[in-house]
């Protein structure tokens, strides 16, 4: 579901905690999990606004800064195990444990990308504290990097927009036209129970809530 969409640069610590401050004043409840890539200013602007919030860092982005440090040969075998061992693992722990092994093959020939795993390790196996059946889609960002390929395909065939407004129209009629085909995921009792479980070991506190508000993709 489409919460939210404002004007700003991808980078700006100011523009995301704006964009984030207007979700909270709509009434929007904190996200048990943000993903994201790397953008270290929407990672501050979120840390301070949802502090409890579990970080999930998108694996497709991780993963292209990963085979940018390595030969072109190489990208097959290392995507081939890099997506079996997120694939397979059954926790947090057993994928950290996996991904070790992988950087520690690569550490003394590409020391570069072995630091780009290593750097994000927790945030990169996040996503499988969660019910199994998210897991596949709350790894990544992919659902609306691949919508945004289209903004762009039309913004180059528009050229300069006349302002903001018929930029933000354009922006939002592609994303709810694909959010139409967009595959959820699914709310059963038992996964909401799940996801409140985390977020009281989160804060600390008991949330008797059954709003099923899960992710903010960001």
């Amino acid at each position: 579901m489409l919460l939210g969409l404002q004007l700003g640069s991808r980078e700006s610590y100011e523009d995301w905690l704006d964009f984030g401050r207007d979700l909270l004043a709509r009434g929007a409840r904190p996200p048990a999990l943000i993903i994201a890539d790397g953008a270290p200013g929407l990672w501050k602007a979120a840390r301070e606004l949802w502090p409890a919030a579990l970080e999930q860092r998108c694996t497709v982005h991780a993963l292209r800064n990963v085979t940018k440090k390595l030969p072109e040969q190489l990208h097959r075998e290392l995507k081939a195990r890099y997506w079996r061992i997120l694939d397979e693992a059954t926790s947090p722990a057993e994928a950290r444990v996996g991904l070790l092994a992988l950087v520690a093959d690569y550490r003394a020939s590409y020391p570069s990308a072995a630091a780009v795993i290593e750097r994000d390790l927790d945030a990169l196996v996040c996503h499988l504290r969660f019910p199994a059946a998210h897991r596949k889609r709350i790894r990544s960002t992919n659902l609306l990097e691949r919508t945004f390929v289209e903004v762009r395909r039309r913004t180059k065939v528009i050229g300069r927009f006349p302002g903001e407004t018929s930029a933000l129209c354009l922006i939002w009629a592609v994303l709810e036209l694909s959010s139409r085909g967009w595959r959820g995921v699914v709310m059963t009792p038992r996964a909401v129970a799940e996801i409140e479980r985390l977020r009281r070991r989160q804060t600390g506190k008991p949330d008797q809530s059954s709003t099923t508000e899960e992710v903010i993709a960001a």
